[in-house]
């Protein structure tokens, strides 16, 4: 027989049978006859199966031994009237026992995953702000200011001009 405290390998059961209930169902007289004997046999050799059945027995016997407190008479009287005072409490005091931390445990995994993805979309789709052209500015251009924009690129093509006519004059002295 494999042991089954050891049948256990990576977390995948190599014998095929639970390594845990085989040795609870030993300890609690399940195993049928066929399983029982086979073992029984494996516990004699095995010392860390006779390790865990010997504390096994102990916890049972422990379980068998202890007696619990006897309920006292007025037992069901005493909790009707907690549930009834916790039924006539003011609304306040309901509220505030609502927001204590405890009750919204279970919501703040939620409430952290929600404030990520909206962050994370938030970021990822920023506002942007195009700048497009103004048509109705291009529509809207004076006859004054079309005036001074032809004039002045007059004044430049001039300028131009002059720039490479002077810029020719000093080659054509020398070359004389």
């Amino acid at each position: 027989m494999i042991c089954p405290l050891k049948s256990e390998v990576n977390g995948a059961d190599v014998s095929g049978e639970d390594a845990v209930d085989v040795l609870l169902d030993y300890s609690a007289g399940r195993l049928d006859e066929s399983r029982l004997a086979l073992f029984e046999r494996h516990i004699a050799v095995c010392a860390e199966c006779s390790a865990f059945l010997a504390g096994q027995a102990e916890v049972w016997q422990t379980l068998d031994a202890w007696e619990p407190e006897p309920v006292s008479v007025d037992f069901n009287r005493r909790m009707w009237q907690k549930i009834d005072a916790a039924e006539a409490a003011p609304w306040y005091r309901k509220l505030a026992d609502s927001l204590r931390f405890g009750a919204w445990k279970p919501a703040l995994p939620l409430a952290a995953a929600v404030f990520l993805v909206t962050t994370g979309f938030m970021m990822d789709h920023q506002r942007t702000v195009s700048v497009a052209p103004n048509v109705a500015n291009a529509a809207g251009v004076s006859v004054t200011e079309a005036e001074q924009v032809e004039k002045t690129l007059d004044d430049i093509q001039l300028l131009r001009q002059l720039d490479a006519a002077a810029g020719a004059e000093p080659n054509s002295s020398k070359t004389m």
